[in-house]
């Protein structure tokens, strides 16, 4: 089947373009790690994590960077991992809460095979926990999200997400 999407369309119509791949009780994890070049080891990592897919539930996605975006400086937005030229995107996904740990741990396994240094994009991970937060922007960036939380958000009302925490907290 194809179809053509392209055109105008309510942006709650576009948010729900894809909740028929997440049915209710699907079990659902998400992990990503960038990288820096599609070379033999990626490959070989990727083609290898596939091999293990924990079921037919769970996906790889690799996105290809660059171009406009990869010519905005590091420091001028939150998305400060422009030096990278892809983004492995882990779906990790089980029927029932029995499949979800072999689920978590081949996302788990599958991005850290591209390096133990590789940073996660904030908005592909399944842990708020501050340490992946953390993970996800560099130092300088983090300091600056902090201080527009502290500004803006002082007591930290907005925290049901990946959480920057104010410094008061």
């Amino acid at each position: 089947m194809v179809t053509d999407l392209f055109g105008p369309m309510p942006y709650t119509a576009m948010q729900g373009l894809l909740d028929p791949l997440y049915p209710r009780g699907i079990w659902n994890y998400f992990r990503s790690a960038f990288f820096g070049d599609l070379d033999d080891p990626a490959t070989g990592a990727l083609v290898s994590a596939f091999g293990r897919v924990p079921n037919p539930l769970s996906e790889l996605h690799v996105h290809h960077l660059g171009g406009a975006m990869g010519r905005v400086p590091g420091d001028a937005t939150a998305f400060a991992t422009r030096d990278r030229d892809f983004i492995l995107n882990v779906v990790a996904r089980s029927g029932d809460a029995g499949g979800y740990p072999a689920a978590v741990e081949w996302a788990r396994t599958a991005t850290g095979a591209l390096g133990p240094d590789a940073a996660t994009y904030v908005n592909f991970t399944g842990e708020g926990g501050e340490d992946r937060v953390r993970a996800a922007y560099p130092k300088d960036t983090y300091e600056r999200l902090v201080a527009v939380k502290d500004r803006y958000d002082p007591t930290n009302l907005f925290r049901l997400n990946q959480n920057i925490r104010p410094t008061s907290r």
